[in-house]
């Protein structure tokens, strides 16, 4: 939630340095920059989504400093982000510094990256407590998923940091992570007692507020952050957001005038955090008041509008709405036919009304087209089996990854035979929630 560096003097400085490489790079002139300058300078043109634009100035940067360790720490990280650990991997042992603890973090996440969990936990815990930046740490097991590993390496090496602003922005980042939203508020609250005109710290006050529940808070700290930082797109994007859950429409448009203005909202590329944190809470109703207003009010990329239809397809069948959950996930086959999750999806919501031909037929639609999801057979079995389609049944569960003994299948058989309800309902609870959202 919170961006990385969010001081405003930071930004500012980081403003005035992105502007001076655009003006000398638009006059053809030479720029140049301390190591240090072009590595801030990559990372804000990357938390500022022109990713393009961050390659570039990594790609200069080493052209002018080819063995500078930090560049090329940041370069391989850069690799990771993209998916290319092999790269990643090969330029990390290229790096001839092994006093270098960026170095050493950077291959305790390599690690990581291989699902090493253990030998990258081995291998940090190999040096002394005090060989590494507890936030930098914190701050990589933050970034691989493991949010509680990130709480527990600060509790565990950054004593005396406790009320550091970096210290504070990563456990706000890490408590929403885990859905602990009131931890987060008050690390937020912290962090604004120690700057009050961080636009940064009141936005993601508001988005914990949100989270919560609480929209006329969260619209209150998103007004400090608008009024600290006038151009914050985010902020916009957010604020309308909470006018529309609150259904201030007229108000929703004209933040969100302001965010597609300030770029928040741009096709192909339109935040979504916000939804997401209502549809972690399980607040569906209140996540389908919003993308069914997105449809309505903002213009939406193709690719944009049919993941919004299978959002609310996804939505409706949490709230046992099956007919406005068909009715979306058709629209999405419509335009994608080959849409696998959207078959498990509607087969969900087929079985949910006992429709079990149906859900059948769609679930091998699914594996058709991507027969190596096996797991699927075990759900196609389940439902052979209620069905009395013996021969299915063990032709799907031979199948599955899985598989029944021929004894198991027997006595499944005898079960369903004998009309033992109380079993077969526990097989269908099994069922729903191992093929969708159930």
């Amino acid at each position: 939630m919170i961006k990385r560096n969010p001081l405003s003097d930071h930004e500012k400085r980081l403003n005035e340095l992105a502007r001076k490489y655009e003006t000398q790079c638009a006059q053809g002139e030479s720029v140049y920059m301390e190591p240090e300058q072009f590595a801030d300078l990559c990372t804000w043109y990357t938390n500022n989504y022109e990713l393009e634009k961050a390659d570039e100035v990594m790609d200069y940067a080493l052209k002018l400093f080819p063995d500078n360790t930090m560049l090329n720490i940041e370069q391989a990280y850069r690799f990771i982000d993209k998916g290319d650990i092999d790269t990643a991997e090969l330029l990390a042992d290229q790096i001839d510094d092994d006093l270098s603890g960026d170095l050493q973090l950077l291959k305790a996440r390599l690690m990581i990256e291989h699902e090493d969990f253990e030998e990258a936990d081995t291998y940090l815990n190999s040096f002394p407590s005090d060989y590494f930046d507890p936030i930098l740490v914190a701050n990589m097991f933050l970034e691989t998923h493991f949010s509680e590993k990130a709480i527990n390496w600060l509790e565990k090496h950054g004593q005396g940091m406790e009320e550091e602003e970096d210290y504070l922005s990563i456990l706000v980042n890490a408590y929403c992570y885990l859905s602990r939203y009131q931890e987060a508020i008050e690390a937020c609250e912290k962090l604004i007692d120690k700057d009050p005109f961080s636009a940064h710290y009141w936005l993601s006050l508001a988005r914990c507020r949100l989270a919560i529940g609480e929209y006329n808070k969260a619209l209150d700290a998103c007004d400090f952050s608008i009024t600290n930082d006038e151009d914050f797109g985010e902020a916009y994007l957010t604020r309308g957001n909470l006018y529309v859950l609150i259904g201030n429409e007229k108000r929703a448009k004209e933040n969100f005038r302001e965010a597609t203005r300030l770029h928040a909202i741009v096709p192909g590329d339109m935040n979504e955090f916000d939804l997401a944190l209502l549809l972690d809470q399980n607040r569906a109703e209140d996540a389908i008041r919003l993308m069914e207003f997105y449809l309505k009010n903002i213009k939406l990329t193709e690719e944009q509008e049919l993941n919004t239809h299978f959002r609310l397809g996804v939505c409706y069948g949490e709230m046992r709405w099956n007919k406005q959950a068909i009715a979306y996930f058709d629209k999405v086959l419509a335009k994608r036919p080959q849409a696998v999750e959207v078959f498990i999806q509607e087969a969900t919501m087929f079985v949910l009304q006992d429709n079990f031909e149906e859900g059948l037929k769609y679930l091998k639609k699914a594996i058709e087209i991507e027969p190596n999801r096996i797991y699927l057979y075990r759900a196609m079995a389940i439902i052979a089996l209620v069905m009395k389609r013996y021969d299915e049944f063990r032709e799907y569960s031979k199948l599955s990854d899985e598989p029944l003994t021929d004894s198991e299948i027997g006595e499944s058989i005898s079960m369903v035979e004998k009309g033992d309800s109380t079993a077969i309902n526990y097989l269908l609870d099994g069922l729903r929630k191992n093929i969708g959202f159930c």
